[in-house]
């Protein structure tokens, strides 16, 4: 579905009235708020600093395309249940979730699901010594992984369907997870990717020199929610977000009606171009912050149209 049906589909759930109430409540504050769930690379809130990552460059793209070049982002890291109040109660704008984080913390009755703004995707990490050269070289290695994680269950998945006969090491932490695999209790480590090539490109102390294998496990889409009230906000949000998917294509017909559609839907005149002069293409924000700070490829999240695409090796 394109971006354009998907907006008009979301605006139609919502009145000019219901409209007013984000818009409003944004250019009164100066500040749009957003949020996500951790994770390298995607949504990082460092000690000291700003917050980093994808989410929080399309976050800042949707705030210029309100407020202009000077726009002010407020990012929300959740962690405890409590931490996605913000999302139930509406003041969260925009939300970067995945579907087993909604239906975990039961918010489906309060959010608008849009676009996917990054597959996240589950993959092995092992030694770079190790023998193992594919998911299919798994067999007589034991794996270390979180108990009852989506990485556990594409794991087994996986397991299951090439027949493979591994013995499994489980974690509830994920720091006892990686300090297991740091003195060798196991033969490979199974997690989200970024967190994985994270911890690759910062050993620890003892940790070997690793490498992640080359079949990834599972897409886990991390999509943009907003307000279940407020659809033609929603509508908004993908019309900015499709901006960005769409920045490195040719300029067609099309595109130019897009930018029309959206001042109508209550940005400025300009917005787009603000928009990428600050923050770039999508292309240029995956390889900001995966490509270039974690050495991962595009993959899944390469540059529109073919992004959208599933590489064979997690269809």
């Amino acid at each position: 579905m394109r971006i354009a049906a998907l907006a008009a589909m979301l605006l139609g759930l919502a009145g000019p009235a219901c409209a007013a109430g984000t818009f409003d409540r944004i250019r009164a504050e100066g500040v749009v708020r957003c949020g996500a769930v951790e994770r390298p690379g995607v949504a990082e809130a460092p000690p000291e600093g700003a917050p980093f990552g994808v989410t929080v460059d399309v976050c800042r793209a949707i705030a210029i395309a309100v407020l202009g070049p000077s726009a002010r982002v407020t990012f929300n890291v959740y962690e405890a249940p409590q931490s996605f109040d913000g999302v139930r109660q509406g003041s969260d704008a925009v939300a970067f979730l995945t579907g087993g984080e909604i239906a975990e913390q039961n918010l489906a009755g309060f959010v608008v699901p849009g676009p996917t703004v990054l597959v996240s995707t589950i993959a092995v990490m092992v030694p770079q010594p190790s023998p193992v050269q594919r998911l299919a070289d798994l067999s007589g290695q034991t794996v270390c992984l979180m108990i009852g994680s989506r990485a556990q269950r594409a794991l087994e998945s996986a397991v299951g369907s090439l027949h493979l006969a591994i013995s499994r090491l489980t974690f509830e932490e994920d720091v006892e997870m990686l300090d297991a695999y740091d003195v060798g209790s196991c033969g490979a480590a199974v997690g989200e990717t970024t967190y994985l090539a994270d911890m690759r490109l910062n050993p620890g102390v003892r940790r070997l020199a690793s490498r992640l294998l080359p079949d990834l496990l599972a897409p886990d889409p991390v999509i943009a929610v907003t307000p279940r009230s407020d659809g033609a906000w929603a509508a908004t949000v993908a019309w900015v977000i499709g901006a960005l998917l769409s920045a490195d294509a040719p300029a067609d017909a099309w595109t130019s009606n897009a930018s029309s559609a959206l001042r109508i839907a209550g940005l400025r005149s300009g917005w787009r171009d603000d928009v990428i002069a600050a923050v770039g293409s999508y292309g240029a924000i995956v390889r900001r912050n995966l490509t270039d700070r974690l050495g991962l490829p595009a993959g899944p999240n390469a540059l529109w149209p073919a992004g959208v695409l599933l590489p064979p090796a997690i269809r």
